[in-house]
């Protein structure tokens, strides 16, 4: 009679398994894979609010943009005060990439609900940036201050995104 048991107790066993390993080795289970084209841009820029009395104007000071391509290849510019500044081209570290495309793709970058996290209305310097990534055809657009001109409280998940793409272009600056 144990054996028995153990025989149904190993059947279930295997028809749990398959239940679980047909959907991911199927070509339908597909669509839980992360895809594998990525784009990015990264903007940062350091702005200033001007009071005119009535009105107020906030402009930027100093503008850098950061673009990767899907293969890696990245376009990196400098602006200030609207003047056209340095461009460079350069290829992106591909272990820096894979970091940064687990930091979007699997830490849940593209499901943040809020997509602006505005400047305080007293502020009058600070650093603007906006993130948008492009995961296959999913694409998410970001944009938020530093921690400390913020009205609301930032994820973590943006300031450890923002020190990656900025150490990508520490080199190139």
């Amino acid at each position: 009679m144990s054996k028995r048991l153990l025989i149904v107790i190993a059947f279930v066993i295997v028809i749990i398994a398959l239940a679980i390993a047909i959907p991911k080795i199927s070509p339908g289970g597909q669509a839980t894979t992360t895809p594998t084209e990525m784009r990015i841009e990264f903007i940062k820029e350091e702005m200033k609010r001007v009071s005119f009395g009535v009105t107020e104007s906030i402009g930027a000071q100093k503008s850098e943009a950061l673009t990767i391509t899907e293969d890696g290849t990245a376009f990196y510019n400098v602006n200030v005060e609207g003047e056209r500044g340095s461009q460079t081209k350069f290829q992106a570290d591909a272990e820096e990439l894979k970091r940064i495309r687990a930091l979007i793709a699997e830490t849940g970058f593209m499901q943040i609900p809020k997509e602006q996290f505005d400047a305080g209305d007293n502020v009058t310097e600070f650093t603007r940036y906006t993130l948008t990534a492009t995961l296959g055809s999913n694409t998410k657009t970001i944009q938020w201050v530093d921690e400390e001109s913020s009205k609301d409280s930032v994820p973590a998940l943006l300031t450890r995104l923002k020190d990656s793409l900025l150490e990508l272009t520490k080199d190139h600056q």
